[in-house]
């Protein structure tokens, strides 16, 4: 299949996506790499409290969307077609995690709604876009 050469606003979003998915895994990494002094100074005795009541396993699925994400993001900007498939991965990862965090937690009590209902609303909506936008440029052979 050939490839037709991809238009400024095909690198425009592929690069914002990149950008977005490394700040994901600069949080990722700054989360499993944290100790309890540094989680500390970011956060309150009631949110540190409910953080440690997370289950283990929905660091698993952050990793999985923010590293799964980069990794799409690169393939997207190589124009590789498996980059749809690292997105789709990554997004598995961000709805396990967010949805388990919206619907099965009290975050928004103790996050308040704008980290702990909007933004994570926004990531599923981001994710959504960039498995649409993919698939939209392998349709139209921008993605090979």
């Amino acid at each position: 299949m050939v490839k037709s050469k991809a238009p400024v606003w095909f690198w425009i979003i592929a690069i914002l996506a990149l950008l977005w998915n490394m700040m994901g895994v600069g949080a990722f990494i700054a989360e499993v790499m944290s100790t309890p002094e540094s989680m500390a100074e970011l956060y309150t005795a009631d949110q540190l409290a409910f953080i440690k009541t997370y289950p283990s396993w929905t660091k698993i699925f952050y990793g999985i969307a923010t590293l799964g994400g980069f990794v799409a993001c690169v393939g997207l900007l190589m124009r590789k077609r498996w980059a749809l498939g690292m997105f789709v991965i990554s997004f598995l990862g961000v709805i396990v995690q967010q949805v388990h965090a919206i619907l099965f937690t009290d975050a928004i009590d103790v996050f308040g709604p704008g980290q702990a209902l909007y933004f994570p609303i926004a990531i599923i909506v981001i994710s959504i876009f960039m498995i649409w936008f993919t698939k939209t440029c392998i349709g139209n052979r921008l993605v090979a």
